[in-house]
């Protein structure tokens, strides 16, 4: 079950606020702009405050690589990541997830979504990362792929897909049905 969270305004000048001098992106390969980071954390504060019924203090926040993970929820380490669309999300909509990512240092995967023009942040699940392989579709780097609306894109990196509909539902984690 997808959640729908309005994603406040002063949150949002929080995180723009505190992106003018940290630089959260140094992996060295596929590290996100600015604005690929705003909506990075965009999703993980609204994850953050759905787990934990508030939002974290940014200025506790490390810069650079954060090991692979964004918080540690019921003894769990989780990864979330967040999709910019124009879109609401359906359950076949897919989730993405970069196999360079696969050995850090994270349990779990919550995969979210930001609608741009509405400013509402869609929790889309989560999932075990050790079952990215049985869940998801796996694309090598260069592969070209064709959207369900009839155009095409090429994967930069080696990837796997997860659709909607094959994640479990945050609500599971949030009252630790999977802990």
């Amino acid at each position: 079950m997808i959640i729908q969270i309005p994603f406040p305004a002063p949150q949002v000048a929080v995180i723009k606020h505190y992106l003018i001098n940290h630089n959260l992106g140094n992996r060295g390969i596929e590290d996100g702009n600015a604005r690929k980071q705003e909506v990075g954390l965009i999703g993980e504060l609204a994850v953050c405050n759905y787990l934990y019924g508030e939002y974290p203090d940014l200025s506790n926040k490390k810069d650079g690589f954060d090991g692979g993970y964004d918080l540690i929820y019921a003894d769990k380490k989780i990864d979330v990541k967040t999709m910019e669309r124009k879109s609401y999300v359906k359950p076949n909509y897919v989730n993405n997830f970069y196999t360079m990512q696969q050995g850090h240092d994270a349990d779990l995967i919550v995969f979210c979504s930001y609608h741009q023009v509405d400013n509402i942040l869609e929790i889309c699940g989560w999932l075990p990362k050790s079952e990215l392989a049985t869940r998801g579709t796996y694309y090598a780097a260069g592969t070209k792929r064709l959207r369900t609306d009839g155009t095409f894109f090429i994967f930069r990196q080696n990837n796997y897909e997860v659709e909607v509909k094959d994640l479990e539902a945050i609500a599971d984690l949030k009252f630790k049905n999977y802990i």
